[in-house]
């Protein structure tokens, strides 16, 4: 499988190097209004083609911003975060051009619409409006498939987890708030998580898609630090304990969690139709 690239993800004070989502649509429903009359859409959109040539593409969506601003970014990869998508094979029928035109998107949302938006501290949950997005302005219609993978099953392992268990704070909505992570190269820090960013995390790193069968549900803290396989002065940065062990050691041994090949249904999003955006 290919490994999606990675951006930059403006989160807060936060800047972390990290994948664009696995697995298929975010299981998170829909930002409403304050009313709760109505979900919350993008009111301004805007699209255009990045003719730059630089590769560095970025998000920026802020906790206190009124929307989502994506910049020299292929379609393939905004595709990727709206439906929470890690690995390329996991899209099926996209065209070239939607893998190699790059685009700057700016999106926000309405004045009246803006504090209910804010009130959302995680910006992974603002971007399902993304699909919305896609719809209009790049005619996009898709549909999901099954599709059985190789994957990565992650257990507890026979001597139980090493992560510490904490009670999460409750946001201003009512709603319990994921905490953070930092993630730099061989180093995942997570600070009052569910097991999901690390899944998500995991799948990034191996190329493979890795399916929680820990049972655990609730937030954790730990530091996770591994020596990737690549890992030399020119294969990127250099990794933040080189001396540190495999990733599959570093998971049993610093989180009490294993990872076991197996093989499971993934769920693969089809595109059926996708036009280029006219510009505004």
């Amino acid at each position: 499988m290919r490994v999606i690239q990675k951006v930059l993800l403006f989160v807060g004070s936060v800047v972390l190097a990290a994948p664009l989502a696995s697995g298929a649509q975010y299981a998170t429903p829909r930002l409403m209004a304050a009313d709760g009359s109505r979900p919350i859409e993008f009111d301004v959109m805007s699209v255009k083609p990045n003719h730059s040539g630089s590769t560095v593409m970025k998000i920026v969506s802020p906790p206190m911003s009124d929307g989502v601003t994506i910049t020299n970014m292929p379609l393939e990869n905004i595709l990727q975060w709206a439906f929470g998508i890690f690995l390329n094979d996991q899209i099926a029928g996209l065209p070239d051009w939607a893998r190699q035109e790059r685009y700057d998107v700016t999106a926000k949302v309405s004045d009246e619409d803006a504090a209910a938006f804010r009130k959302v501290t995680d910006p992974i949950q603002r971007m399902p409006m993304l699909q919305k997005l896609l719809v209009e302005r790049f005619h996009l219609t898709s549909h999901y498939a099954m599709k059985e993978l190789p994957v990565y099953a992650l257990v507890v392992g026979k001597n139980g987890i090493r992560m510490t268990e904490i009670q999460p704070a409750i946001g201003a909505n009512g709603m319990k708030e994921g905490g953070a992570r930092q993630v730099s190269r061989g180093q995942i820090k997570s600070m009052g998580q569910p097991m999901k960013p690390l899944i998500n995390q995991l799948t990034m790193e191996l190329g493979h898609v890795v399916v929680d069968r820990t049972g655990l549900m609730g937030y954790y803290n730990f530091t996770l630090k591994w020596t990737p396989d690549d890992a030399s002065p020119t294969a990127g940065s250099v990794p933040e304990d080189p001396s540190a062990p495999s990733i599959f050691t570093a998971v049993q041994e610093q989180l009490g969690l294993k990872l076991e090949h197996a093989r499971a249904p993934v769920q693969v999003l089809v595109i059926d139709h996708l036009e280029k955006p006219t510009e505004n």
